[in-house]
């Protein structure tokens, strides 16, 4: 930034140097000195802002700031983006966070605002966020620095984090499903004792952690996330994610799943401890097989089973094959059973032209022997036929799905509203990995990379609470969204008169403002 001449300190007495450049002398902090390879006396310095001849005072810089007082420059006056900062400031208080990161973090909750803010409009690489912070308005209201913000990462404390998460979880409705989900997220640090190898969700094999998350069904908003171990499967991790419920005073949960997190033995942890749940269940099961041949002339094209206008047909039956009750809704769709046996007929037609150019058998790992016989001939040549026993079950099966439930009180269509506005959880962490650009850390220890997600989660939610407001009133991306908020912008001067706006709303900018059904700020109207 310029160097404002109305600011002015004293000039430090001790480990500077001065150099005259274009009649104007500029002051520098000396960091080192030696002689150099001539024999020389010289330094290493830093420029620290220019002296004012008059008053024998020096201008400062940025530096100045940071090497004697330990702070950022305060921002002076200009012309600054506001809009982003007026939704992102008024959604924080509007939903609490705000007041609660005021009172948990009371040191740097400002801190903390502006880097979610800053996550928020540009993604989670710290590099740009000096250059943010100086050309738009902040909680802070000064400029960052990536070096302040690994700081800041390293001094949230996970205990914090929980008093946190347990404050923001009492946001939760009464009898509200939780929907939960897991994500992974890859890093190249090698400081980090929760980074495993495995395979992302792009399938590729990365050091990474994994991030499992509850989401409110009714809000749709982020309430709690816990980072683990990459090598550790989802499934085996749900029971360890509920048992933090004690910790976070959350125990009456009822949770929606899809079938990525089914085991009898998640399933009957859940029962034994009171929990309900909403799981979509593997197709792969046999007594689901079972269910479905037993069931389904009662099902397909029955009138009475029609759920509604563009939704499948439905009934519900009682069962209890994993030693207790549950409710286990089938589900048909004639759409999704053209869609299914064309995907069966393309993997069956694949699989056979790579038997053909196969020698050797496939291994079993890889399912070639589901819907093929598989041997050699006499002349020890690889023979293969279809199994169309194998493929007419398969076939019998498309277009079916099934949901279990513990609640026994809602309808068929029902239970399906709500599993399927689970989905909001998969949105959320597109936003997070691609939004947000969480595909990868960037981050080099385990104290920071905790801070830092801590932090993201506090921009998700913003996001997310966006998200549930626009996604259908407004014709626009997230991105453009942010794009139209930033052409907001305020003139400070630098005198005590208020900041005004350059210019007044666009009808596009208004309506953003409408759909997130936030009151006119003064400077508006």
């Amino acid at each position: 930034m310029a160097l404002n001449p109305s600011v002015q300190v004293p000039l430090p007495e001790h480990g500077i140097a001065f150099k005259k450049v274009s009649g104007k002398t500029y002051v520098y902090y000396v960091t080192a000195t030696y002689r150099n390879e001539k024999g020389r006396p010289t330094c290493d310095r830093t420029s620290i802002g220019r002296l004012d001849e008059a008053s024998g005072k020096l201008i400062p810089n940025r530096n100045y700031y940071e090497i004697y007082l330990n702070q950022s420059q305060p921002l002076q006056g200009g012309i600054f983006d506001y809009g982003v900062y007026y939704v992102f400031y008024k959604i924080a208080k509007e939903l609490g966070l705000y007041s609660m990161l005021k009172k948990l973090f009371p040191d740097n909750f400002k801190e903390i605002l502006t880097v979610a803010q800053y996550m928020f409009a540009s993604g989670n690489v710290m590099s740009y966020i000096d250059y943010y912070t100086q050309t738009h308005e902040t909680v802070l209201k000064e400029e960052l620095r990536d070096t302040r913000c690994s700081k800041l990462f390293a001094s949230i404390r996970q205990e914090d984090i929980f008093l946190f998460m347990r404050e923001w979880m009492k946001r939760m409705k009464k009898d509200e499903y939780l929907a939960y989900d897991v994500t992974s997220i890859s890093s190249y640090a090698k400081n980090m004792e929760e980074l495993e190898w495995g395979y992302n969700r792009d399938k590729e094999r990365l050091p990474q952690i994994n991030m499992g998350m509850y989401y409110a069904e009714k809000t749709k908003l982020p309430l709690y996330y816990r980072i683990y171990p990459g090598s550790i499967s989802d499934k085996v991790h749900l029971r360890y994610m509920v048992e933090d419920n004690a910790i976070i005073s959350n125990e009456r949960v009822r949770y929606v799943m899809d079938r990525g997190f089914y085991s009898s033995e998640n399933l009957n942890f859940l029962v034994s401890n009171a929990y309900r749940f909403i799981i979509a269940l593997p197709l792969s099961l046999r007594y689901c097989q079972n269910l479905i041949k037993k069931h389904k002339n009662e099902i397909v094209n029955i009138s009475e089973c029609k759920l509604g206008k563009h939704l499948p047909y439905a009934k519900s039956y009682d069962i209890n094959e994993l030693g207790f009750r549950m409710r286990a809704h089938i589900y048909y769709e004639p759409e999704k059973a053209l869609r299914d046996s064309e995907a069966l007929y393309e993997l069956i037609e694949r699989q056979e032209n790579d038997l053909k150019a196969m020698e050797e058998p496939p291994e079993k790992k890889y399912h070639y022997d589901r819907y093929f016989f598989i041997n050699r001939s006499k002349e020890g040549k690889l023979g293969f036929v279809r199994n169309h026993k194998a493929i007419d079950e398969a076939l019998s099966m498309c277009g079916f799905f099934i949901i279990a439930e513990t609640d026994f009180r809602k309808s068929s269509k029902e239970i399906l509203e709500i599993y399927r506005n689970r989905d909001v959880v998969e949105k959320s962490f597109d936003n997070l990995k691609n939004e947000l650009d969480f595909k990868r850390l960037h981050t080099h220890n385990q104290d920071t990379t905790q801070g830092k997600i801590f932090v993201s989660f506090i921009a998700l939610i913003i996001k997310s609470y966006i998200l549930n407001h626009t996604n259908e009133g407004l014709q626009m991306t997230q991105k453009q969204l942010l794009l139209e908020l930033d052409k907001i912008k305020i003139l400070k001067s630098n005198e005590k008169s208020k900041p005004r706006l350059i210019n007044p709303l666009t009808k596009s900018q208004r309506s953003i403002l409408e759909a997130l059904n936030l009151s006119p700020d003064p400077l508006f109207v």
